[in-house]
């Protein structure tokens, strides 16, 4: 018996509701910029929640990666840049894409698959004000959708 995890389902829900609502948007407008049949290639998104595995002072970002090609694309994690509210991140010594990686690694994406890792950044360094901040995830060949982190410093 296979048994999905709460958190599981909840990521399924949202990228079946993305792929409704951007399937949706093909369909109304025929000069759409979001990714349809007649659009494919590589597509990202972005979440964001409190905590990490607990820790309050961190920020959760998810990143999900998906080719819907027919073709194996390019997605050179040496372009991939975290923006936040319009400004690149510096990522001194490629800490933000450390950690496990799938065989091959991220530099090309199969077509069909979906990649998706998290990372957890600390509130005090990247989001210090007690605002909103407005962030994104690019590189050549995509950009994900904004999010917005609630700033300040976590309790704890």
């Amino acid at each position: 018996m296979f048994i999905l995890s709460p958190s599981r389902i909840l990521a399924s829900i949202f990228v079946l509701s993305l792929c409704c609502s951007t399937w949706l948007t093909c369909q109304s407008s025929k000069k759409s910029t979001t990714p349809c049949r007649d659009n494919p290639g590589l597509h990202a998104t972005l979440n964001v929640q409190r905590g990490y595995y607990g820790d309050p002072k961190l920020e959760t970002l998810t990143f999900r990666l998906m080719n819907d090609s027919n073709r194996v694309l390019d997605s050179s994690t040496s372009s991939w840049k975290l923006v936040i509210d319009g400004k690149e991140v510096p990522d001194i010594g490629g800490q933000l894409w450390m950690g496990p990686r799938p065989t091959g690694g991220y530099d090309t994406v199969p077509s069909g698959n979906t990649f998706q890792f998290g990372k957890g950044l600390s509130i005090r360094e990247y989001f210090p004000e007690p605002r909103d901040y407005k962030i994104y995830w690019k590189a050549t060949g995509f950009k994900s959708n904004e999010a917005v982190v609630k700033g300040g410093v976590a309790p704890g």
